[in-house]
């Protein structure tokens, strides 16, 4: 029925959406914020219909048809039945997790994200050691239908969240969260940039009635079980306390009109960190070493440590003598300044030490001493309803995280410029924020603008030492007008040591997005079109030792020169003479780099029929080449044209290329622009009950491509600590007398990085590419749980893989290591200072690399790698009815890659079983309300007291069972074809790990074994799998449940007790596996040897107001 007027009524902020069925009688209304609705048609000579009860899920294509009555009187009619659970709309496939779910599902660390390992074909690929909305690699560590793990898309309100390594930047709380949804097909052309799925979350709006919460959860060390490896020795649990506490508010500003929302967090962690060091004594910090000792005779009588005076260093009898100072003082005159000052800074043992040596005199118990996490988080969100025509919303979410230790030499009221690099701060800082505009042209047409920010910190390194005032500390003009004003960073043998590295940024990643769409409804087809931009930008402020790096030992001040023993010299001695072992500064460049995102696409979803509808779309993408602002960066390596360094009998070439000089691109790769990707659905309906539902779509990658190093551009100067053999050269005082280097940029050319490893990328690298397909049925079964089977498949091309460019061929390689490590005498002798290649003589291997001036060459995202994925995907999900929502998931499948060389020589890389390839894996996820007391089946009628007493209680749960990872073949050995697998496999011997050696013998062997392995001789090409599929790292087991008891107040206020039970089983996970390093004493063992990759057993106690 044509010109029929359909209109969307929110039932929870009262506004309306508005369009008209086409000639067909067809009708969509697009841009629906998640939530409850009411649909209402009308057409002059029918009767009004109303559909009540509709809700609309994120990323949700419902089907609602609609009969009219005729009428013959102006009437409505009321209509409650459900629209399809099934999905006959589009070929896409992924899970929603509802906000009864979102909000009481036990979730470690309050990470949203966690949802997503529900889904089938979700690999999870991190530990739940760290899952708090602040831990990147937890919230990312996942791999969906066999994608990369990190390389999925992560939307929040439709725009990406991803920092410039792909790690999720933000994470919403879940107060904050309406719905989640983790889309693992991406056969809409609408979205891309992924090599896997896409994980969408949804915030919360405003409504026409205020809604909010208010809770605190809590833990505590007396509710947590201890580690496997802690009860395995013996060892108490480890104190830890967290809080976290928050609320949230939401409501009408102007009714049906201006809705406001906003949700704070915060996340208290200390935990006791205690601390021993050592520090100088009284006397010794005057040069008084009179009583500084080293041990004791058979006596019992302590051994005096002699210090003796560097600068008396001389030759006797072709062996080099000292004269130790009298009465083992140094002379006032020979203290140095800087010295003293320091040393004046650092505060007293607090406690007598060692009974001979003094040592371990300052100690912070876990009383005085802690590590901390603090972390807060907010959003607010405005949605303004400004015509029936134009809607928007604007959301601004910020979160910060300020982690440290107490200092060693600071107290709470006074921070110590002198404390060390142990204590650096840890800061990172994230704003997300997305702003949308819809606006209906007409009846049939639908614009959708948004903006996108996000803006990641992270900031490490000391503070308290900046603006010390280097010459208010001793040292020379030259120094300290040069230098970065903080406290140098000085490390002294067996001691505390003083100063810092400098704070540093470490990386402020920002990303700016725009997308715009447009809905056009033409008939039986659906069009949109539209397009996105990404401006990514990384900086990187790494002040290195800017201020100096200076190591103190008991050389200088020791009886020998040459070697240090226990007897002689002392590191504080050294230091008082200003006379450190090695020193250096560091100068380096800023990095501010970015690449640009470019997309364009097209979507048509054709209703062919009732029973059919086809999605058919075609996607552009293009990833600009990464840029420098200062072309700091390499664009390649020359491999032709002839090195600056010649020498006799070598014809070299070579030498880094880089960007932005002669004539070089400013990127770091070529420009690709024939990314293409093809998108095709179908949907067919069997019958009312049944969809048979495939897909196809070619699917480009968001990578953040590493440029490698460029040489030149960071510069360190190292400090002359001796010229004549045991004598001190330059001091504390004027380290650098002839000035700090600066860095000399691209200036060198193909010179740059003589004698040093180098890393570039290949500047003729492809975006790398995924078809996903799959062919699934859905079914709808009573109770409105929908089940579904399918075949689901991927294919990832062009992945970068690193390669080492300069080895020996494999040619040399079979001459054997005699032949490789023979001296012969080193044509670079004297050209290269400061690197290994400049000595007298040089191992023959160096001279056969194809580039022997240069060390190993890393050539980083060569596109040559690929990964396939084929599973079986099961789903059983029930809707919320009577109080129940789950979702269970199981997923066989296989995931093949050739992701890196087995060996430098090899022409490809090795096909073989990928390390993060889950064989099996079962996920369930829900949430049910006991039925029992007011307004429940049973007991419903019971006395007042009873019945207060047994309503309100839930149950919930996520349950992960998946297979453990492919066991990585054993290093520094050789596989002999005995399967490794055991049957009576266990924590302490995990494989067969029974070993030929090179002379006959076995080792790690049990009675009756046959050697599984042989060790392996040095400089031999590696003939076998990287991987093992048959033998696997132990399975990962994990059940979190959560009981709570809602009580009601009033009747718009409740109060919910609750208890979270995370890890319930106190089941230990191993994603790291056992040790593979043949050569180690713990070759095969788990236990004692790995940490575990999950928390213990946590009990998480919690109060929640809700109105």
């Amino acid at each position: 029925m044509s010109g029929a007027s359909v209109t969307a009524h929110s039932t929870e902020d009262g506004t309306n959406h508005a369009v008209e069925t086409d000639s067909s009688g067809r009708y969509q209304i697009p841009f629906l914020n998640p939530g409850r609705y009411d649909v209402i048609v009308k057409k002059d000579g029918f009767s009004t219909v109303r559909q009540t009860g509709m809700t609309i899920s994120m990323a949700q294509n419902t089907n609602l048809d609609i009969t009219l009555p005729v009428a013959s009187v102006t009437q409505e009619v009321t209509v409650s039945a459900a629209p399809d659970l099934i999905n006959a709309q589009s070929a896409d496939r992924g899970m929603t997790i509802e906000n009864k779910r979102v909000e009481n599902t036990p979730l470690q660390g309050q990470n949203i994200f966690a949802q997503a390992w529900s889904a089938p074909g979700v690999a999870v690929t991190a530990g739940a050691q760290r899952l708090r909305a602040f831990d990147t690699s937890g919230s990312s560590g996942m791999s969906i239908n066999g994608g990369q793990p990190a390389g999925n898309q992560v939307l929040v309100d439709g725009t990406s969240t991803l920092s410039q390594s792909s790690t999720v930047a933000y994470v919403p709380p879940v107060s904050a969260t309406e719905e989640f949804r983790v889309q693992t097909s991406v056969y809409d052309a609408q979205y891309g940039w992924t090599s896997g799925g896409i994980v969408n979350v949804s915030t919360k709006s405003g409504t026409n009635r205020f809604h909010g919460s208010a809770y605190e959860l809590f833990q505590n060390t007396v509710l947590n079980a201890n580690t496997y490896n802690s009860n395995r020795t013996g060892t108490p649990r480890g104190a830890s306390h967290i809080n976290t506490f928050g609320g949230s508010i939401g409501g009408p500003i102007l009714k049906n009109k201006l809705f406001g929302f906003f949700a704070y967090e915060e996340l208290r962690q200390f935990v006791p960190d205690p601390f021993v060091t050592s520090v100088p004594t009284s006397l010794e910090r005057t040069g008084d070493f009179s009583q500084t000792y080293y041990g004791v005779d058979q006596a019992g009588n302590k051994l005096l440590k002699t210090i003796y005076n560097p600068y008396s260093t001389r030759l006797v009898n072709g062996k080099y003598v000292r004269d130790p100072f009298p009465g083992n003082i140094i002379p006032q005159s020979m203290l140095n300044p800087v010295a003293v000052k320091v040393l004046a800074g650092i505060p007293e043992g607090n406690t007598a030490g060692n009974s001979v040596t003094n040592l371990n005199n300052l100690v912070n118990g876990p009383g005085s001493r802690k590590f901390t996490d603090l972390f807060d988080s907010w959003v607010a969100r405005a949605d303004y309803a400004a015509t029936p025509a134009t809607r928007m919303f604007v959301r601004y979410s910020r979160n910060k995280l300020s982690e440290s230790r107490q200092f060693i030499y600071s107290t709470t009221s006074k921070v110590n410029p002198f404390d060390t690099t142990k204590n650096a701060l840890y800061n990172r800082e994230n704003h997300n924020a997305t702003v949308q505009m819809t606006h209906i042209l007409s009846p049939s047409m639908t614009l959708d603008l948004r903006l996108g920010l996000e803006r990641y910190l992270v900031r490490n390194g000391a503070y308290q030492g900046i603006g010390i005032g280097l010459g208010n500390l001793g040292f020379s003009d030259t120094f300290a007008g040069e230098a970065v004003d903080n406290v140098p960073n000085m490390l002294w043998t067996g001691y505390g040591g003083a100063g810092a590295q400098p704070q540093g940024i470490s990386p402020l990643s920002q990303g700016n997005a725009f997308q715009g769409l447009l809905y056009k409804q033409a008939g039986r087809h659906t069009l949109r079109v539209g397009g996105e931009f990404y401006l990514n930008r990384v900086y990187v402020i790494n002040q290195g030792f800017s201020s100096g790096n200076f190591t103190f030992n008991t050389i200088f001040t020791g009886s020998d020169p040459n070697a240090s023993n226990s007897y002689s010299g002392s590191s504080i001695a050294s230091f008082l003479l200003g006379t450190p072992q090695s020193g250096y500064i560091d100068v380096n460049t800023t990095e501010a780099r970015q690449q640009k995102m470019i997309s364009a696409f097209i979507q048509d979803d054709i209703h062919v029929s009732d029973r059919l509808t086809v999605n058919a779309g075609l996607r552009w993408d293009v990833l600009t080449p990464m840029t420098d602002r200062h072309n700091a960066v390499a664009r390649g390596f020359d491999t032709t044209t002839a090195s600056p360094l010649q020498v006799p009998g070598l014809d070299l070439k070579g030498g880094l290329i880089y960007a932005g000089v002669n004539g070089a691109p400013r990127g770091i790769f070529d420009n690709d622009w024939n990314n293409f990707g093809p998108r095709l659905g179908a949907a067919f309906r069997l019958n009312d009950k049944t969809v048979l539902r495939g897909g196809y779509g070619l699917v480009y990658s968001q990578t953040f491509d590493d440029p490698g190093n460029a040489p030149g551009f960071s510069q360190q100067t190292a400090m002359v600590t001796s010229v004549t053999a045991g004598i001190p050269q330059d001091t504390l005082t004027n380290p650098f007398p002839n000035g700090i280097l600066k860095p000399v940029g691209s200036s060198l050319g193909l010179a740059a990085g003589l004698g040093q490893s180098l890393t570039y990328a290949n500047p003729r690298r492809h975006q790398p590419w995924t078809q996903q397909f799959s062919l699934e049925v859905q079914r709808e079964l009573p109770w409105r749980v929908i089940a579904s089977a399918a075949y689901v498949g991927s294919h990832t091309s062009a992945l970068g893989v690193d390669k080492m460019v300069n080895e020996v061929s494999a040619s040399d390689l079979a001459k054997g290591t005699a032949y490789l490590s023979a001296s012969v005498t080193n044509p670079f002798s004297g050209l290269l200072p400061g690197t290994s290649l400049n000595g007298k003589t040089i191992q023959r291997r160096q001279l056969l690399r194809p580039y022997p001036q240069f060390l190993g060459i890393n050539q980083q995202t060569n596109s040559v790698g690929s990964s396939s994925y084929n599973a079986l995907q099961t789903l059983f999900q029930k809707q919320v009815t009577s109080g129940a929502s789950a979702s269970v998931s199981y997923t066989y499948s296989k995931t093949l890659g050739q992701t890196s060389f087995a060996n430098p020589q090899d022409a490809r890389p090795e096909k073989v079983i990928v390390g993060y390839d889950v064989a099996h894996s079962i996920q369930i996820n829900g949430v049910y309300d006991l039925p029992f007391g007011r307004g429940q089946r049973f007991g419903a009628s019971t006395p007042a007291v009873i019945r207060t007493m047994i309503s309100g209680w839930r149950i919930s749960a996520l349950a992960r069972m998946q297979s453990g990872f492919p066991l990585l073949s054993a290093t520094n050995a050789i596989p002999t074809g005995v399967s490794p697998k055991l049957s009576n496999a266990n924590l302490k011997r995990w494989f067969n790990t029974c070993t030929e050696l090179s002379n006959g013998g076995t080792q790690n062997c049990e009675s009756g074994e046959t050697p599984v392995w042989k060790t392996r001789p040095s400089d031999t090409l590696q003939t076998w799998s990287t991987y093992w599929s048959s033998v696997r790292n132990p399975p990962i087991r994990n059940l979190d449940a959560s009981l709570m008891k809602e009580s009601r107040i009033k009747d718009a206020l409740s109060f919910t007790l609750r208890a979270d039970f995370l890890n319930l089983t106190n089941t230990p996970q191993w994603f790291k596996g056992p040790t593979t390093d043949a050569n180690s004493g713990n070759f095969g063992k788990i236990a004692g040897v790995s940490d575990q990759s999950n928390l213990p057993r946590v009990i998480q106690l919690s109060g929640k107001f809700t109105f």
